[in-house]
């Protein structure tokens, strides 16, 4: 029970992907015979939590080091196939009892059909297939569990400009569900990106989770969970073709979850 209730996945970078140090985001399907590489690397923490009250509660000690590893690869103009998974290494120690864990979480594959698309906007879909590891693999849940899943996930781009700065603004929706009794998961996430320079991009995102028992038992002390995490960070282009992302992501409010703080190392690849 006290796993469920405080150890917690992080919801996830979101992964944005582009094209060349100028162009586009996730809602954008990648060019026919390109593909795109990013390596991420986490460090989070938490010492406290969110109880059932929306209120920082108990103590906690946990720990987790995170190398993830994404691979995008353009198939057709509308097509783009997506393989992702993650390495862990977790510790969590409430008082009571003590975890470590060292393996794989989620790994998944998936496509992205690009619906519509114009100079401004871009409207696309998602769908992926989900293989749960032995590390942090559902939200509410202990280490391990949670099992195969189903996402399907919309996805709006636009290209913005402030004042002589360009930019992008996205959203994403997504339901994940699990192949066995564990209630589906909504998310949200939302990006504002601006280019200061030819190669310097900041980042603001933010990153909403709950599941479907929120909305049908409120009141459930297990499996009521959701999140909000805000994410600031820079990328910035060594050439063309590479860039490194650093940044930090915190917790802001959530609802039997860990309240987490984390830095963020990505190194972003285009071949």
């Amino acid at each position: 029970q006290h796993m469920r209730m405080y150890l917690i996945s992080c919801v996830g970078i979101l992964f944005l992907y582009f094209a060349s140090p100028s162009a586009f985001a996730g809602a954008w399907t990648l060019e026919p015979k390109t593909r795109q590489v990013i390596s991420t690397f986490i460090i989070d923490r938490a010492d406290s939590v969110f109880g059932p009250d929306i209120e920082t509660g108990e103590s906690p000690n946990f720990n987790k080091f995170e190398s993830g590893l994404f691979i995008e690869q353009g198939v057709t103009q509308r097509l783009t196939l997506i393989g992702q998974s993650a390495f862990q290494t977790v510790s969590f120690n409430n008082g009571v009892e003590q975890v470590n864990f060292n393996g794989f979480s989620n790994s998944s594959i998936g496509l992205r059909y690009g619906l519509f698309r114009t100079d401004k906007d871009a409207i696309s879909i998602e769908t992926h297939g989900i293989i749960s590891g032995g590390g942090e693999d559902v939200p509410d849940g202990d280490l391990g569990r949670g099992g195969a899943a189903i996402e399907l996930r919309g996805l709006y781009g636009r290209n913005i400009k402030w004042g002589k700065l360009k930019g992008f603004a996205e959203l994403q929706v997504a339901g994940r569900s699990r192949l066995n009794s564990d209630p589906v998961e909504w998310r949200a996430d939302a990006t504002t990106g601006l280019h200061v320079s030819e190669k310097l991009l900041v980042l603001a995102q933010g990153f909403y989770m709950q599941n479907s028992a929120t909305l049908r038992d409120p009141e459930d002390p297990v499996f009521a969970t959701r999140s909000l995490k805000g994410q600031l960070s820079a990328v910035y282009w060594l050439k063309p073709k590479y860039g490194i992302q650093i940044g930090g992501f915190t917790s802001l409010l959530g609802r039997n979850v860990v309240d987490e703080e984390a830095f963020v190392f990505g190194f972003w690849q285009k071949f």
